[in-house]
Parts: C-alpha cells; sequence; structure tokens
C-alpha cells in the first residue's frame, strides 16, 4: 500500500511540474515580445497628437462587456471626435465624456440597408459575438454562426465600403478556419474573410480567457472557471488570462501606433503588453 501512494504522490508531482513547465513557457516565451512592447511605448506617447488628427470611430458590439470597457476607455481619453455606436437599441449614458458619442440602430439581419451608418469612419472596433453560456446561441451553431460570422463580416464589408481604413477586430485564441471546434473555426474563418476586404491596416486580437465580473448575471460555469484561474493568472498573468480592462485597453492603443504591417495579429501576450499600461 505504501508502493502505490508513493507512486501516485509521484504522478501527481510529475504531471504538476509538466503543468508549470508548460505555464512557464507561456509566460515566458518571447515571440514578438520586442516588437509589441515598442508598439505599445509608442502608444503611450501619442494620445495628444492621436486626438489633434480629428478622427472619428465606430463600434459594432458596445453593450457587451468587451465592448462596454472599450467604450469607457475611449471616452476616458477623449481620442475621437466622434464615436458612433451601431446596435440595435440605443443606450442611456449620462455625463459630459460621452458627448461625443452618436447612436445607430440597425436590424443586423438586413444591415445593407443601413449602409450609411457605416461611412466616413477612420477606425472601427468589431467586438461583437455570442458567449459561452448564452443560452440558444452558443448551443445552436447556425445562431452562433449568425452573430459571430454572418453579422461581424457583414459589419467589417460595410465598414470597409464606407472608407475605414483601419478595423480592429476581436477573435479568440487558437482561432483557425482549420480548427475542429465550431468556435474557433468560425473565429479563424471570420479573420480570413475579414483579411480578404484589403483593410489599409487591420489588427486582430486573440485573448485567452477573458477576466471579468459581470454586475448583471451569475453563472455558474463561469464563476467556477474564473475561480480555479485565479492562480494562474496570480503566477502566470499572461499564460491562459488577460484582464478585460487590460483588452480594452490594448484594442484602443493599438489604433494610435504607427502602422507597422497590413495585417498583425495580437495573441494573448502581445495584448498583455500593448494594454499593460495606460
Amino acid at each position: 500500500m505504501v508502493t502505490v501512494k508513493v507512486g501516485v504522490t509521484g504522478v501527481i508531482s510529475v504531471v504538476v511540474i509538466l503543468i508549470g513547465v508548460f505555464l512557464a513557457w507561456l509566460e515566458y516565451g518571447t515571440t514578438g515580445e520586442e516588437e509589441y512592447w515598442r508598439m505599445a511605448t509608442a502608444a503611450m506617447q501619442t494620445d495628444e497628437e492621436f486626438i489633434a488628427t480629428n478622427q472619428s470611430a465606430f463600434m459594432v458590439g458596445a453593450t457587451g462587456e468587451t465592448g462596454k470597457h472599450i467604450l469607457e476607455e475611449l471616452t476616458n481619453r477623449k481620442l475621437f471626435q466622434t464615436i458612433t455606436l451601431i446596435g440595435r437599441r440605443e443606450v442611456t449614458y449620462e455625463g459630459e465624456k460621452y458627448q461625443s458619442i452618436v447612436q445607430k440602430v440597425v436590424d443586423f439581419d438586413n444591415l445593407d440597408s443601413h449602409a450609411d451608418v457605416f461611412k466616413n469612419h477612420d477606425v472601427g472596433f468589431i467586438c461583437l459575438g455570442a458567449r459561452a453560456g448564452n443560452t440558444g446561441v452558443t448551443s445552436n451553431l447556425p445562431a452562433l454562426r449568425k452573430v459571430d460570422h454572418d453579422y461581424v463580416i457583414k459589419s467589417a464589408e460595410l465598414a470597409k465600403a464606407g472608407g475605414c481604413r483601419h478595423l480592429v477586430l476581436l477573435s479568440a485564441m487558437k482561432a483557425s478556419k482549420d480548427a475542429s471546434h465550431p468556435y474557433s473555426k468560425i473565429k479563424g474563418e471570420v479573420e480570413e474573410e475579414a483579411k480578404a476586404f484589403g483593410f489599409d491596416r487591420l489588427s486582430i486580437f486573440q485573448p485567452a480567457v477573458i477576466m471579468v465580473d459581470r454586475k448583471d448575471e451569475t453563472r455558474v460555469g463561469e464563476w467556477f472557471l474564473k475561480k480555479a484561474l485565479a492562480p494562474v493568472a496570480f503566477f502566470f498573468p499572461t499564460a491562459l488570462t488577460v484582464p478585460i480592462a487590460t483588452l480594452a485597453r490594448a484594442m484602443v492603443n493599438t489604433a494610435l501606433t504607427p502602422k507597422d504591417q497590413d495585417v498583425e495579429v495580437l495573441d494573448n501576450k502581445a495584448i498583455h503588453r500593448m494594454g499593460g499600461k495606460k
């Protein structure tokens, strides 16, 4: 019996060590580190200069958690002359900082009839998507494809036709058109189709698990996952998680950085670098 116990303990120890090594590799790997650190540093230095260019932006998905945080980042820093929020309904915003907001209500099933709302924007933020736990959406592949693919791609298409130069697109970790998982596959297909539109600049964000406190609802699975990942986030902050405020700041900061290439894909570590400082 003693031998069996020692054996089990040894196996567990090896597994723990391997997990630690894997997380350390994710955390301390250097792929793209210098490039994205340079980009992040540049972003921190250009707020005033960027404001002076008098640019306008639009956002699709402003009522989602990521969209809410992006909007707060944009309005707090007063970066754009106008911010057009494109959505199903109007939302009440109170405070002087929201004076730059223009709201446009659209039917996402008939976006072609709302093409005008996508015209004359310099930068576009698309962070529309269903999230795990939404009953009837993520459990229903046609519904998931409609939201995460059809609405997103049509918005991108109209934005390009309307003159948008820089599209900032929220995707997901492990997104690939060749993925076996439906969610990752859909996200990957969206990325490839967005690239084909030929934006002057396309910034694709692939965050890992987004850590967010939801005040309006509680999901047991989501709560458990967050608690389980809390130690990982503490010891290996860039490995498997990203705070939602960091993600939002990174997506905003990339709009301020000089163009380095036509298409840039930021993984979870790059997102931490880009959004790590205000």
